[in-house]
């Protein structure tokens, strides 16, 4: 692996040049006041001139427009739709006006409405998502093509900050400190902004030179779903950043040196379940907390932010869910600090649909994971000192639910000449937890090691905009050396990787490409595992291209991915990518990845129709992928055809039709043979109405059908959102299904005389399934300012195992059940086991395992009150209720499982959290 090392090391070396040279040429940007034309033609004619305020005292921000100064500037109008009726005039008149200050930029509009009394007119928090009216300011302050900083407010003065990337992707979590106001009248609506310059990213310029940003407007009325801008958008056209016009007369102003630090301050009582004789239960736990948020402007372009001790108790917790299979379930990220800005790192993966789901490089949630050590594998690798497993002795521990985050700090940004940076650095803390065994022997011991995580990104935008070249790279460094974590944990992940994308015909069509290295080191104990994880199976007993190496103490592979996408112009889309993952790709220490050992062809066309004679809209597609592991078995091979359409009655109607044909399993054994994949079909429909009433709803199903086996998935869905008032907002959203799978995998016993599976007898079950899970949202909002959001998600979820089986040929789908079709099976009630004899009177050995079936529920719930007391401080109260618990049975019954549910003892959480915001 010296060339991998060797690879990595030079791309480590490269972007940190490219960090040296963009701090360079900020500091020559800032003095030559370069400009960047406009990226689409249609975009130079819609320009927009400004005007400097020598004194913000001059406007009084209350969002009446009635200065004397808004009648002296240039105003925007005209716009023109892109929804429903792409390319006609807006059926409101919008007039939008913009003046700047030293160190603001002051943006007042009027949104004329003929209805106003039908105005939504909706009350909520800020970022929030409801139904309601919007005006939108976009600033490409980069000049770019790429970027936009957007500022939204609604008629009752809720505020929405939006960051534009890659010229057509949004980070909904970027949160910017501003002000706004409005005022409603019988014309209809006024609203003024006070965006600071603080808050935007630019180069100096002196009174001499003009700088150009790129600027355009965007008018939201939800009753009518129309969406207009003044510089238009196109439906056919690629991109967003692109198309817009152009803001002139900004002169004399300097990039400000942002600072903001937040400091904070968080108490909570946890009160838990009674946990029997464990001596490190507390029925009422206390804690505090104490630390900070910085943001600081290194240069004009460049940020850093960082954040010390930080604390997510306001996050809502993850979904309770039932995993049968192999494989980690993926959790989306929550915490505000990861969520922000992340989109720097975003790399492997180009723009296009899915594949055969290519490894996400960067996954923030391993940044502060639960600890992956335990008393068991501690007590193994002291050779049991600790405690003798066979005498079965009770034991107690307090392992905390997540890792400590000591301090965290990224370095984002990008130049006016088109670099792109991000930096990411993050340090976790050694975690330890007391144990003690029975009545006796106490003691502690580490169940997470100090680690640190490493994320660097660099993009250099070319032609325009119109390109980009890209690099990332990654690291994980953990001290595990004579610990028992060297058994089972990497001590050390790099990874590496290249991309790029080309856009031309005007964005019309976009060829883009990446490819990365990966390298984990450790012990030969640790690299085995990984050999064996259910990512790659090199165990996997008749590959011929893969074998274990139990003396490895490295492995390495590579991702690659190939795209050509043509996404605009016309009524015609169409993509052509490839993708290939090699088997030794192992990006989980910082990245999330279920599958390695691919190749992938996948191939969309679609016809869309923005006007169309008896609809509003509609969309017409089909997708075919195929997938070979690097033996050439066929492990993809699946076709389908979809539509959405939506009426002039504002309902719409959206189905997908899936089939899967001939091809193989190879991970159904989990290391054994290669199995055949049964030929199934699938249907997916969802139907909603009209949303612009105050009582919505939509409700769908899936349905999926295995030809040759008794195997089906049959799910349905409902939901209804109900705006009572224009300040509360309800969402229920039921769902259930049921199911029977015939290759449920339960355990695999070796046996040398299962000569036709390669000496290991691998145990399967038929399973019924059922569940019922309902998200409850409430959002009462009492100003801009200060809201309650409740969410509470019941679950109930019953698993029925029978028909125990053994796979018996190889390459084919072939099981005997154990009873009927060979040998004799026996429960006992007593040890809740079965006893399998696989061949009756033959010579093989019995075994037993346990019973498989489950009965679990549990309802998790989150209350948040927030007041935001000033912009960018914040008051939280916070209640989190969990309660769960599990049963015998194996049969779903909605009475009694819900009563049983409310039966057991919950666990609370209450936490008072309060920041300030420091700036300027």
């Amino acid at each position: 692996m010296k060339f991998l090392t060797s690879g990595i090391t030079f791309l480590g070396v490269l972007m940190l040049s490219s960090i040296e040279l963009m701090a360079q040429e900020t500091s020559l940007l800032s003095k030559s006041g370069d400009k960047a034309k406009r990226g689409n033609e249609t975009a130079v004619n819609y320009t927009l001139q400004t005007t400097k305020l020598d004194s913000e005292g001059l406007i009084n921000l209350d969002g009446k427009l009635d200065e004397a100064m808004w009648q002296q500037v240039e105003v925007a109008t005209d716009f023109t739709q892109r929804t429903p009726n792409d390319g006609e005039p807006a059926t409101e008149k919008t007039e939008a006006r913009i003046i700047y200050t030293a160190d603001a930029i002051i943006v007042g509009a009027r949104a004329y409405d003929s209805a106003m009394d039908s105005a939504a007119a909706t009350l909520f928090r800020k970022d929030g998502s409801a139904y309601s009216d919007w005006f939108y300011v976009t600033i490409d302050s980069y000049n770019d093509n790429r970027t936009g900083f957007s500022f939204a407010v609604n008629p009752k003065g809720v505020r929405k900050d939006i960051l534009l990337y890659d010229d057509d992707n949004e980070d909904l979590r970027w949160d910017a400190v501003w002000e706004a106001a409005t005022s409603m009248d019988e014309k209809g609506w006024t609203v003024e902004m006070r965006i600071p310059l603080s808050q935007l990213r630019f180069s100096s310029n002196s009174d001499q030179i003009e700088t150009e940003w790129g600027i355009n407007f965007q008018r939201r009325i939800a009753r009518k779903e129309e969406i207009s801008f003044w510089a238009p958008t196109p439906q056919e056209s690629s991109g967003f950043v692109s198309q817009f016009g152009t803001l002139q007369g900004i002169k004399n102003i300097s990039a400000p040196k942002q600072l903001e630090i937040v400091p904070y301050g968080s108490t909570s009582l946890t009160r838990a379940p009674s946990e029997g004789d464990n001596p490190f239960y507390s029925a009422n736990e206390m804690n505090g907390s104490v630390g900070a948020d910085l943001k600081y402007g290194l240069t004009s372009d460049l940020t850093l932010t960082a954040t010390i001790n930080p604390d997510f108790g306001q996050v809502e917790a993850d979904p309770a869910v039932i995993n049968l299979s192999a494989f980690e379930t993926y959790f989306r990220e929550q915490r505000p600090f990861f969520l922000e800005g992340n989109e720097i790192f975003n790399f492997g993966k180009t723009k296009t649909y899915n594949t055969f789901g290519n490894p996400i490089t960067f996954y923030s949630r391993r940044i502060g994971r639960a600890p992956q050590g335990n008393l068991e594998k501690y007590n193994d690798y002291n050779s049991h000192s600790v405690y003798n497993p066979g005498n079965n002795p009770s034991t107690y521990t307090k392992r905390p639910d997540q890792t400590t985050i000591a301090a965290a700090a990224k370095l984002s940004g990008k130049t006016r000449s088109g670099w792109s940076v991000g930096l990411l650095d993050a340090y976790t803390v050694q975690e330890s937890s007391p144990y003690q065994i029975g009545t006796g022997r106490d003691g502690s011991f580490v169940v997470e090691p100090a680690t640190n995580y490493l994320v660097a990104r660099t993009k250099k935008d070319l032609n325009g905009g119109n390109t980009y070249l890209g690099g990332f790279l990654s690291s994980v460094n953990r001290n595990v050396n004579d610990r028992y974590f060297e058994n089972f944990l990497h001590e050390s992940a790099y990874l590496g990787g290249v991309d790029f994308e080309h856009n031309w015909d005007d964005l019309n069509w976009t060829a883009s490409g990446t490819f990365s290295l990966s390298q984990v080191t450790g012990t030969e104990e640790a690299i085995l595992e990984t050999q064996k994880s259910s990512a790659r199976y090199y165990n996997r007993v008749d590959a011929e291209n893969l074998s274990l190496d139990p003396t490895k103490t490295s492995l390495g592979g590579f991702a690659t991915e190939v795209s050509l996408r043509k996404s605009g112009g016309g009524n015609w889309r169409t993509s052509l990518t490839y993708s290939e993952v090699s088997p030794g790709y192992e990006v989980n220490d910082l990245g999330f990845e279920n599958r390695a050992d691919y190749r992938a062809t996948a191939f969309v066309l679609s016809y869309e129709e923005s006007d169309p004679k008896h609809l509003r809209y509609y969309e017409i597609w089909s997708y075919e992928m195929w997938a070979w592991n690097h033996d050439g078995d066929r492990i993809g091979n699946y076709y389908n055809v979809g539509s959405y359409m939506q009426f002039n009655n504002l309902w719409s109607f959206n189905f997908n039709i899936n089939y899967a044909g001939n091809a193989y399993f190879d991970r159904m054994t989990r290391g054994g043979p290669v199995a055949q994949r049964p030929r199934d079909w699938n249907f997916n429909f969802n139907v909603r109405s009209d949303q612009t009433k105050p009582l919505s709803f939509n409700f769908g199903g899936f349905r999926r059908r295995v030809m040759s086996e008794n195997e089906f998935d049959d799910v349905v869905w409902f939901g209804l959102e109900f705006r009572p008032t224009t300040f509360i907002q309800l969402e229920i959203e039921p769902e259930f299904g049921r199911g029977t799978e015939t290759d449920q995998y339960v355990t695999a016993i070796d046996d040398p005389l299962a000569t036709g599976t390669y000496g290991t007898r691998y145990v399967f079950a038929d399973i019924d399934q059922t569940f019922l899970s309902t998200n409850i949202r409430l959002d009462w909002t009492f100003t801009p300012n200060i809201s309650l959001q409740l969410y509470a998600r019941p679950y109930i979820s019953s698993g029925n195992f029978y028909n125990y089986k053994e796979f018996t040929t190889p390459r084919w789908y072939e099981f005997a059940v154990y009873g009927q079709d060979q040998g004799s099976i026996q429960y006992s009630e007593a040890d809740e086991e079965y006893t399998v004899d696989p061949d009756g009177s033959g010579a093989a050995p019995s075994f037993t395992f346990e019973e498989q079936d489950y009965n679990f529920r549990s309802i998790q719930g989150n209350t948040v009150f927030r007041w935001e007391y000033k912009p960018g401080a914040a008051l939280f109260l916070v209640w989190q209720h969990d309660r769960s618990n599990s049963g015998p049975n194996n049969d779903f019954r909605l009475g009694r499982d819900f009563s049983r549910l409310f039966g057991s003892e919950p666990t609370n959480v209450f936490l008072i959290k309060l920041s300030y915001w420091l700036g300027t």
